[in-house]
Order: structure tokens, then C-alpha cells, then sequence
């Protein structure tokens, strides 16, 4: 069997297919098409289990798909982010923060790894696991409030009036932990680059 064989297994395509499926959930999303757009999401999240089955039960987990698969998660996260904030439903400042973030953490790594040479083994803090789980909660009460909002704008009940307290106070909750994680990475990369410097 060819390494492109085995670098190309159904888990592979799955996580690909994760990629795939961004740009049709944007314009059913944005085309207030919810109903379409959220079979879309359903499906993704399909494949993101059945990847991750298919390469702890069948051995079909390859290095690229390690790689791939939670770029196609975070990518899908940032770019849901993005269709709220042209939404009107998050802000913009709030969408700049997260994916600044996230670039920021990107490109330190970059920079660390292929110009200081740096031999990494990054795994993500408690703080920012929490991070992570507070942005998917947003990402979720968002989209309840575009649906809620499109579907029926008329409903001034107390179940929509919840919805949207919620969502307020999680988009600050979001934003003060994104940015005390920034800095703990930030903490993070200077002691490990210091660190290198003094085995030097």
C-alpha cells in the first residue's frame, strides 16, 4: 500500500470534508436559510465524530490528520464568528479579538518552531480549554438568538428575553478570557524562548 494510500484514508476525507462544508454553511447562513444551515452543521459534526472513531477504532489515524482535524474545527469556530459579527449578533471588536488571538498563537508557534528551532510540545492549559468551551457556548446562544430573532421577531417572551440576557453576558465572558489567555500564551512562548536561549 502507498504512503498516499495511507495518508488518504476515509478519516482523512472526513476531516476535508469538515473544510468543504465552511463555505455552504455561510451562504445558507447568511441567506437566513437556517433550517439548511444548521443539516450543515449537523453533518460536520458527524464527520468530526466519525473521523475520530474511525482512527482510534480502525487505525486509520495519520499525522495529517492530526493536523487537519483540529485546524477544521477552529476554523469552522472562527469562521462562525465572523457570519455572526456580519450578522449584527456578535460584535466585530469581540470577532477580532478571538481570531487575532488565535493568529497570534499560530504564527508565535511558527516563528518558534522554524526560526528559533525550536523543538515544541504545546498542549492547551485548563484556562484555555475553558476559553474554548465559553466560545462554543456563545456560538451557541448566538445562533438561537439569529433564529429567534429571523423566525420570529415578534416574541418578547421570557424564554427570548433569557436567550439574549445570556448571550450578552457570555460575549464579555468570552472576550476577558480570550485575552488572559493571550497573555498567558504570550507568558508561555517568552519563558520557552528564554529558556532555549539560555541552553544555547
Amino acid at each position: 500500500m502507498s504512503s498516499e494510500t495511507k495518508t488518504f484514508n476515509l478519516a482523512t476525507w472526513l476531516t476535508i470534508s469538515r473544510f468543504l462544508l465552511v463555505p455552504v454553511f455561510i451562504y445558507y447562513f447568511l441567506t437566513d436559510e437556517f433550517g439548511i444551515a444548521v443539516i450543515v452543521l449537523i453533518v460536520a459534526s458527524i464527520t468530526d465524530v466519525t473521523d475520530g472513531l474511525l482512527a482510534r477504532k480502525f487505525n486509520m489515524g495519520t499525522k495529517l490528520g492530526q493536523v487537519l482535524d483540529p485546524l477544521a474545527d477552529k476554523f469552522l469556530m472562527l469562521i462562525s464568528f465572523l457570519v455572526l459579527a456580519a450578522k449584527g449578533t456578535l460584535p466585530f471588536w469581540l470577532a477580532l479579538i478571538v481570531i487575532g488571538r488565535d493568529f497570534y498563537i499560530v504564527f508565535g508557534c511558527m516563528y518558534l518552531y522554524y526560526v528559533k528551532k525550536a523543538n515544541l510540545k504545546i498542549s492547551p492549559s485548563k484556562l484555555s480549554k475553558r476559553t474554548t468551551f465559553a466560545q462554543f457556548l456563545l456560538l451557541t446562544f448566538s445562533f438561537i438568538k439569529v433564529y429567534l430573532v429571523v423566525t420570529f421577531p415578534e416574541m418578547q417572551n421570557i424564554y427570548a428575553t433569557l436567550v439574549f440576557q445570556i448571550q450578552y453576558a457570555l460575549v464579555y465572558i468570552t472576550c476577558i478570557l480570550t485575552l488572559v489567555t493571550f497573555v498567558q500564551y504570550t507568558q508561555q512562548g517568552l519563558i520557552f524562548l528564554h529558556g532555549e536561549k539560555r541552553n544555547d
